[in-house]
């Protein structure tokens, strides 16, 4: 058990078995190597990928496809390996950072550099979408359509 102070949710105890590693950190975070994803409400599209290593360090996070259901990209072959990802794309969880604003219809989603995580193993890395058409900046305002959306659906082609 970890336990940290947390800027968002105060004191936590985190069950080791709930962390992510992410190896690499994350762009900017290098440093940072353990998270934990937190859903305060089941209700709302947006959990938090909190870092176990320095609780004032937390992300709002999203599942891209609610928000852009024809969101694809592929892997590539350093990041498959890294992720040590098999062919079962149930073991994978796609998740993008979003940027919230005081105005929450500026509020964007990063669709360049989605969080990809090996459910089976707790290998977590922030890939970067070389050549892509998307950016740091989509719109969060599209509209959605969660019924849509099938929990733990394969997101991403995960073939190299």
């Amino acid at each position: 058990m970890i336990h940290i102070q947390t800027l968002q949710f105060g004191e936590l105890n985190i069950q080791e078995e709930s962390l992510i590693s992410f190896k690499q950190g994350l762009p900017g975070f290098e440093s940072l190597n353990r998270f934990t994803i937190i859903t305060p409400d089941p209700e709302l599209p947006f959990s938090f990928l909190q870092s176990a290593d320095d609780g004032n360090i937390a992300f709002v996070i999203t599942d891209p496809f609610l928000f852009y259901p024809d969101y694809e990209f592929d892997i590539s072959d350093e990041d498959h390996q890294h992720l040590q990802l098999t062919s079962d794309p149930a073991d994978v969880t796609v998740w993008s950072i979003v940027s919230i604003q005081d105005d929450i219809a500026a509020s964007t989603i990063n669709l360049l550099a989605p969080l990809v995580i090996n459910n089976k193993v707790s290998i977590g890395k922030q890939c970067i979408l070389h050549g892509s058409k998307y950016t740091t900046k989509h719109p969060l305002s599209v509209a959605t359509n969660a019924s849509a959306v099938e929990v733990g659906g394969d997101h991403a082609r995960i073939d190299a």
